[in-house]
């Protein structure tokens, strides 16, 4: 029985790990080609709530990017959100124009 507890905690390590390793894309790779690769694989884009977008936001929502959370001005900043069954994935970019959009960061929270 001793080895019960042990297993559990495997089990879950395992499951971050696959959440992980599902995720096609890489710190510096332009987001246009990582957003393509993330529903390649099933990450499906999540609405955005933004209501009033503003600066890069304009022309993301003009292209059709509906995943857009928010993008700040000034240091360019955006937030994109993902899911895939019930899981989430946010992405964070860097850049000024659309074409310059690098992956900064991301993480399995849901908005």
């Amino acid at each position: 029985m001793r080895c019960l507890p042990g297993a559990c905690i495997l089990l879950c390590f395992s499951s971050a790990l696959a959440c992980a390793t599902d995720i096609p894309i890489e710190t510096g790779m332009p987001f246009l080609s990582a957003r393509k690769a993330l529903i390649k694989h099933g990450w499906q884009p999540s609405a955005s709530k933004e209501l009033q977008p503003v600066g890069t936001a304009v022309e993301l929502e003009r292209i059709g990017i509906v995943e857009i959370e928010r993008c700040t001005q000034g240091v360019q900043y955006c937030e994109f959100h993902y899911q895939k069954n019930s899981e989430c994935l946010g992405i964070t970019t860097t850049g000024e124009e659309v074409e310059d959009l690098v992956v900064d960061a991301w993480d399995f929270k849901c908005p």
